[in-house]
């Protein structure tokens, strides 16, 4: 379902370094104007503090929209325990949605 604006953004992450890989790769994208930032998932940071570098917490779980053919995206990790995560393309958003605003 996603576009070729948005069908390479994904990312695995298994170390820190790779989520603030995947961090600054939706803060761009949404610079870039491919990504429509939609607001923090189930007990997720806002995406403006962790955009911003100043740190995450146990979780992160943000949720994105490709500005071209509306392709859902989240980007989710569980830090605590170091289980990892990703970026990445989902068919719709897991529970509610916080609607924190990170600026465009």
């Amino acid at each position: 379902m996603s576009c070729d604006k948005c069908r390479s953004i994904k990312k695995v992450i298994k170390v820190p370094r790779e989520l603030t890989e995947a961090i600054l790769l939706s803060k761009l994208k949404i610079e870039d104007g491919t990504l429509k930032y939609l607001g923090t998932g189930q007990y997720g940071d806002p995406f403006k503090r962790i955009a911003s570098g100043k740190g995450w917490s146990d979780f992160v779980n943000n949720y994105f929209a490709c500005a071209y053919c509306d392709q859902i995206f989240n980007l989710h990790a569980e830090t605590y325990h170091g289980s990892g995560g990703k970026l990445e393309a989902v068919e719709q958003i897991d529970g509610e949605l916080g609607l924190d605003v990170y600026p465009t």
